[in-house]
């Protein structure tokens, strides 16, 4: 595979019995599905080393801002998302596979921001209670509007039967 950077090959490496593939010309590191977990929190030693390779890695050369077709699938081009609902750091994820691309950095970056899983739900409960109430103000402006406009349907249709 080739790096979505800088077109270089990825090098296939091994930490904490997971193969994971590292651009040794930037830093960056390809996750195959449902990897990227078992790196992501603090306590797992595994991240830790990851972390240290791709600093050990990191080029500041090079420009983060353009978009990123997937190693895995390279007529793909990766979705940009929030890998939190903090928005603080956007992630490159296959569409296709669902493999991760992280550029140098993000990963310590996620490390920190949920250390364990409770952290991160937490964070997703708290996120969801501040929205739910506005978007449910919508639900039911919506489903007022859409009843009003049927019942004045059902009222010309009335109308027009008993004129």
């Amino acid at each position: 595979m080739k790096c979505p950077r800088t077109g270089d090959d990825l090098k296939e490496i091994e930490v904490g019995g997971v193969k994971v593939d590292i651009s040794e010309s930037c830093g960056g590191v390809w996750f195959d599905n449902f990897e990227l977990v078992k790196f992501d929190e603090v306590h797992e030693s595994a991240g830790a080393e990851l972390v240290e390779l791709m600093a050990k890695y990191k080029n500041t050369d090079i420009d983060l801002e353009p978009r990123l077709n997937s190693p895995k699938h390279p007529e793909v081009v990766m979705m940009r998302q929030y890998y939190s609902p903090a928005q603080r750091i956007e992630i490159d994820i296959c569409p296709k596979s669902g493999g991760v691309w992280l550029d140098p950095g993000e990963l310590a970056y996620l490390r920190l921001l949920y250390p364990t899983e409770a952290d991160r739900e937490a964070a997703t409960n708290k996120f969801f209670d501040e929205i739910m109430p506005a978007f449910q103000k919508d639900i039911d402006t919506e489903e007022k509007r859409l009843t009003e406009k049927e019942g004045g349907r059902i009222l010309k249709m009335l109308r027009w039967l008993f004129d």
